[in-house]
């Protein structure tokens, strides 16, 4: 079994050329970290400047809630819950809703089927 026993031709050179290897790769990949925390460091910064520029802008609006937007009332009022406002109404829910992942292919299938209806 020599598998398992150690060899001993090594040479210096071989030695030298491994371990420079090793030490370059290892300044490079240190070099690299730095790069990455620093990249890190100032996109949370970023992230940070970016939502109190938006809660400033926020605090500076008249109309800072959806359900009290005139706009919208009257939105509801005359075209999705006439007559009232209504937020869960069916055609609000069917109409404001987004669709994700699996609920596509069943979307486009039920436009497809109002644009032939409309035709």
């Amino acid at each position: 079994m020599n598998t398992f026993q150690e060899k001993t031709n090594l040479t210096r050179r071989q030695f030298l050329r491994g371990s420079g290897v090793l030490a370059a790769t290892a300044i490079l990949g240190g070099i690299l970290a730095k790069f990455g925390f620093n990249v890190q460091a100032r996109s949370q910064e970023y992230i940070a400047q970016r939502a109190n520029g938006l809660y400033s802008l926020d605090e500076r609006m008249t109309l800072r809630k959806s359900h009290e937007n005139p706009e919208i009332l009257q939105i509801y009022k005359e075209f999705l819950s006439p007559g009232g406002v209504t937020p869960l109404s069916e055609k609000a829910h069917h109409l404001l809703h987004t669709k994700y992942g699996d609920e596509i292919p069943e979307l486009i299938a039920e436009l497809k089927q109002h644009s032939h209806q409309a035709a």
